[in-house]
């Protein structure tokens, strides 16, 4: 099993497990939603805008606005509850045999829309920290080891994440950059894609996969609210990728870490001693990296 998971990883740039049973995911929904106030009705927006979703948002405010939400919990005071999420026994399998040894989470979200929501995010790779004119074609290469898994964890039965199979090891087509319209970041909001296709994913399933994948967010209407969780990990084993460094670290002080539970203030403090160690996120895509 471990090795078909890792084959169609390798292959399609990601993989669909299942993860959570029955009662984590209605366990987890209780948590979230205790979190969240999914009460409030929201202003209308117009459709399809990318503003369906914005990063670091106060979990106070989600339902103002009839959008999608991305809330940052790794250094986000009030969200420990949520926490064991991110080392979950069946999560930390699956990527450590898809990267490596000794993992290190370095981006944990909650995606949230309530019922009535379009969300629309133009198609891309996850190289926004990268300069347009400092993004080759060699990072999307089958020789670089990219260490980096990125995991979108559903409570509900969602389709929001497209992805171009394959596309995570090799440049862009003539087809997809004429989409891209010239931008290395984003293609345009509406825009379509050849070759992309929905990932559908029912509650407690998981899809794994390689964010350097050309992917986008879209759904045209939700009809039941979006409750996702979404991760990020690397292993420790190899240098990191740039993904790593969304993460603000200045937030993980001594008293935030104080009130974390002992196996995540471990992690936490593994995270700082990796920072340390890469400290300049240039180098991630500047350097070369090996097959790992």
């Amino acid at each position: 099993m471990t090795s078909s998971i890792k084959a169609s990883f390798q292959k399609d740039g990601f993989v669909i497990v299942d993860i959570l049973t029955e009662q984590e995911v209605k366990d987890f929904r209780v948590i979230m939603d205790k979190l969240l106030n999914p009460d409030k009705k929201g202003k209308e927006k117009k459709e399809h805008s990318s503003s369906f979703q914005h990063l670091g948002d106060e979990i106070a405010d989600f339902g103002q606005e009839a959008r999608q939400y991305y809330f940052h919990l790794l250094t986000k005071p009030g969200t420990e509850p949520i926490h064991h999420a991110f080392h979950h026994p069946k999560v930390l399998e699956v990527v450590e045999n898809l990267l490596g040894p000794d993992l290190i989470v370095n981006n944990a979200s909650i995606l949230a829309a309530n019922a009535g929501t379009s969300y629309s995010l133009g198609w891309h790779r996850d190289v926004i920290q990268i300069p347009e004119e400092e993004i080759e074609d060699r990072l999307f290469s089958p020789e670089r080891f990219h260490n980096s898994v990125q995991i979108n964890l559903p409570l509900v039965d969602e389709n929001s994440l497209w992805v171009v199979p394959g596309s995570h090891n090799r440049p862009n087509t003539e087809e997809e950059n004429k989409v891209f319209a010239g931008s290395k970041h984003y293609a345009p909001v509406g825009a379509e894609m050849p070759g992309g296709v929905p990932v559908k994913l029912k509650a407690g399933q998981a899809v794994f996969y390689n964010n350097n994948l050309i992917h986008r967010g879209y759904t045209k209407k939700m009809e039941i609210p979006r409750r996702t969780i979404h991760m990020g990990y690397h292993s420790s084993a190899f240098p990191p990728t740039w993904h790593f460094y969304l993460l603000n670290h200045n937030l993980l002080t001594p008293e935030y870490l104080d009130r974390l539970s002992p196996k995540m203030r471990g992690m936490m403090e593994e995270y700082l001693e990796c920072r340390n160690q890469y400290p300049n996120m240039e180098d991630t895509w500047k350097k070369p990296s090996t097959l790992a």
